[in-house]
């Protein structure tokens, strides 16, 4: 050891006996609780502080009420009795304790699996979830590479399913996409495919099927970086669907130009499952933009500064002919001059002249998209075209959500099999909450940077007064008063609701809680299922 590693030692060792000491004594293993209050000079002045070892407490002190919600929902209860980890004898760390430690992980916001040593300290929502206790990560990472891949994706299918499978009664859209997770060790299946964000850079493709305008995952599967082709995810896509009654099953799929494809219209032409994607800008699709473009008068106007006009189209390749609808810009909206050549997407096409459209050799600085679907003329005119397939952009707004906030862009292992069981339980405690939230706003979605802070966090204390256990909440959000008076409300209205469904199958209640969550999307209707007696809730 060099004379310069000997001393940084010595100061380190001097500084730690320092800090260990007590503040009136050397008394480093005397236990904190005994420790008398200590003078702390501040800006603001003097205070006394004094370590409390003996309080049940927590950062996230209104977990109890969402708990309250699972428990309402019977969501946490049927989720653990079909689980799949199992542990022999009384050495295993439980089911419960485990997964349990993954969703207070989870909804804290966390995306590694060393980010878990920080909920290890809460005394207060573990037995709540009847958790004996929470576990390390090293027991979660065990825990994940212990449960059968295909027994515990089935498990988190089935889940999910039965989470928002009630509410598909009414029509709804199915949103497709694929995600790049970017990795940056030596994962299984790290592989170098299509990556915008990081060219050249290992990762895992999400395939994942969304409820257009709920957010609301319906399932993600996992594959190596290369399989990032739409047709790699539809085996999945038509697993997911199969699992719902047919009556249940989307008004349509949309997806974007990589769904354009052959392989993939067929699958849903043979499933007699309507589609809308996007088209790549091909040879012939440019012929065919080309000559619409000369077509001024048949442009018809579709809104918000879009045009719309009908056309077909039969690409190499294809079996047959199938209707197309061209959207662009109007002509009003299409940048000019310097904000035109910043566009990278201009288009070297038919370029305005004037009132008319004709063609010239110079560059179209509008946007310009070729839509291709099988849904009927009737029902979806031409111009309805531009505003269904814009409305696709909130599938983006929920894969950004789920990679920043929510943990799909982390929780990574050297195995496959633990990141793809990870992936789906992520989205589960994901539909959870959303659907939580929606107690507190029925209309807008809020993103978990500004739910957590509203709904999640607030310091508690558990207390025991006159027999009974109390769990007293802080709230430090600008807006406490109004969220404290919703979440009492919201409390109430569950706890009215098991009063009267004691009797009620997990079935029953959770159709009349997705009622009431979602009668805003349902237009006022009652999903199938509700039991008698249920108006005074429903009207809460």
């Amino acid at each position: 050891m060099n004379r310069h590693n000997s001393f940084t030692l010595r100061v380190m060792s001097a500084l730690l006996d320092q800090l260990s000491a007590h503040p009136e004594g050397e008394l480093a293993n005397t236990p904190l609780s005994s420790l008398q209050p200590w003078p702390v000079d501040t800006p603001g002045g003097r205070f006394y502080a004094e370590w409390d070892e003996d309080t049940p407490t927590t950062r996230d002190g209104q977990l109890i009420f969402f708990f309250q919600f699972l428990k309402a929902g019977g969501r946490w209860e049927q989720l653990m009795e079909h689980c799949p980890l199992n542990y022999s004898g009384n050495r295993g760390s439980g089911a419960h304790n485990v997964i349990g430690t993954v969703l207070l992980s989870v909804l804290s916001g966390h995306w590694r699996y060393a980010h878990i040593n920080s909920v290890r300290g809460d005394a207060i929502n573990p037995p709540l979830l009847d958790m004996q206790h929470t576990v390390s990560e090293d027991t979660v990472r065990r825990a994940m590479k212990r449960i059968p891949e295909q027994a515990g994706l089935k498990w988190l299918q089935a889940e999910i399913l039965d989470c928002i499978s009630p509410a598909l009664e009414l029509p709804w859209i199915l949103d497709i996409d694929t995600t790049v997770k970017p990795l940056y060790g030596h994962q299984q299946g790290a592989e170098i495919g299509y990556n915008p964000q990081k060219p050249g850079r290992p990762s895992h493709i999400y395939h994942s099927y969304f409820v257009a305008n709920l957010r609301i995952s319906l399932g993600v599967e996992v594959f190596p970086g290369k399989k990032s082709a739409a047709s790699q995810g539809m085996a999945g896509l038509w697993q997911t669907l199969e699992e719902l009654p047919r009556s249940r099953w989307p008004t349509f799929g949309r997806g974007d130009c990589g769904y354009g494809s052959e392989t993939v219209i067929r699958e849903f032409e043979d499933r007699q499952l309507p589609y809308l994607f996007k088209l790549r800008h091909t040879p012939k699709v440019k012929v065919l933009v080309s000559d619409c473009m000369r077509l001024g008068s048949s442009w018809q106007d579709s809104g918000d500064g879009w045009q719309a006009m009908e056309s077909s189209i039969k690409l190499s390749g294809w079996t047959k002919k199938r209707r197309v609808v061209l959207v662009r810009e109007a002509p009003a909206k299409a940048p000019v001059g310097k904000q035109a050549r910043r566009r990278r997407d201009h288009q070297s096409l038919p370029h305005a002249t004037g009132g008319s459209w004709e063609a010239q050799a110079t560059p179209w600085s509008g946007k310009i998209a070729v839509l291709v679907t099988s849904l009927d003329e009737k029902a979806y005119p031409t111009e309805s075209m531009p505003r269904l397939y814009r409305d696709r952009a909130d599938c983006e707004n929920v894969f950004d959500e789920l990679k920043n906030q929510w943990g799909w862009s982390g929780y990574t292992t050297h195995k496959l099999a633990p990141c793809r069981l990870m992936a789906n339980l992520i989205a589960l405690i994901y539909n959870w909450w959303n659907l939580y939230v929606r107690f507190y706003d029925e209309e807008h979605h809020r993103e978990a940077i500004t739910s957590r802070p509203a709904l999640m966090q607030g310091v508690a204390r558990q207390v025991q007064s006159g027999g009974q256990r109390k769990i007293k909440v802080s709230l430090i959000h600008e807006k406490g008063d109004v969220i404290a008076r919703a979440v009492t409300l919201i409390s109430s209205q569950l706890h009215a609701m098991m009063r009267i469904a004691e009797q009620w199958t997990i079935k029953e209640r959770w159709a009349l809680l997705l009622t009431r969550l979602l009668r805003r999307w349902l237009g006022g209707k009652w999903i199938t299922g509700v039991p008698p007696n249920s108006d005074r809730i429903l009207s809460g």
